[in-house]
């Protein structure tokens, strides 16, 4: 049993409507039944299996180094983060920076230019900078966390001084480029027996012409090839939530492929 009250007074005979917060399709879904296209809401979950990283070589020691820095191998993308990219559709202002840190300890590596327009979270970017780290790289992170702790070893690097040095060592374009391959993994995996994003919205304006025409719910017409959506609203919902899926990706694997290229240009 719920209750609900109102925080303003009530107007007899006005209609009076709920909330349910902000919430991106996968959970409007599964909590209400409905979906909502468009949704500024919605999100995106990307993740790295944990059950591969045993594969990658120095696992070990990169899963001490993640251990140390708290690293996230699940990141959700949410919608408003692309109105700070390098193809925002909004007039959004440039933000500040994400990352934790401002500087480099050898003064070697110069901050991207491309800093205040990279969308992803600098956690789990610093979670795929660890994971594609070489034999020279690992040595240098060692290096620069055991010159911070020094020679008696009493304090411990916090997670930012963790990430730091591994920004220090590794730079972006390995992690951009594992990220751009774990999108396009991500788009491979939706469009898997339901086609491209293309082919969800042209079932939805099939859907959207039989509502004009005003078919009936319980009739099963054939239009184009497919199967009349009237008769399943559940079918409905879930083309618009995969839909919003590719949609995001799409748009996510341009902004990565993107940082990608500038990483590598200013690296080079």
């Amino acid at each position: 049993m719920y209750l609900s009250s109102a925080g303003n007074i009530l107007q007899g005979e006005k209609e009076i409507s709920i909330s349910y917060g902000d919430k991106g399709n996968e959970e409007l879904l599964y909590l209400y039944g409905f979906v909502m296209e468009e949704n500024p809401h919605d999100y995106l979950m990307v993740h790295y299996p944990m059950e591969a990283i045993s594969d990658i070589p120095f696992s070990e020691t990169k899963m001490q180094l993640l251990e140390a820095q708290k690293g996230e191998l699940r990141c959700l993308l949410t919608r408003n983060l692309l109105d700070k990219g390098f193809f925002s559709e909004s007039n959004f202002p440039e933000g500040t920076s994400n990352k934790g840190f401002n500087y480099s300890w050898s003064g070697n590596r110069k901050m991207p230019s491309y800093i205040n327009k990279l969308v992803f979270p600098e956690e789990f970017l610093s979670t795929l900078r660890t994971i594609t780290m070489k034999e020279n790289e690992l040595y240098q992170v060692s290096s620069l966390l055991e010159e911070l702790v020094g020679s008696g070893g009493k304090t411990q690097p916090s997670e930012t001084d963790v990430r730091t040095a591994i920004w220090e060592a590794c730079g972006d374009s390995n992690a951009l480029q594992l990220l751009v391959d774990l999108l396009n993994m991500k788009m491979m995996e939706l469009e898997e027996g339901s086609g491209t994003e293309e082919s969800d919205a042209k079932l939805l304006e099939i859907a959207q012409n039989e509502k004009r025409q005003d078919i009936s719910s319980g009739e099963n017409e054939i239009l184009d090839g497919k199967i009349s959506l009237t008769t399943s609203r559940n079918r409905w919902a879930s083309i618009v939530y995969r839909k919003g899926q590719k949609e995001l990706t799409r748009r996510f694997v341009k902004e990565a492929e993107h940082a990608l290229h500038l990483a590598l240009s200013e690296s080079n």
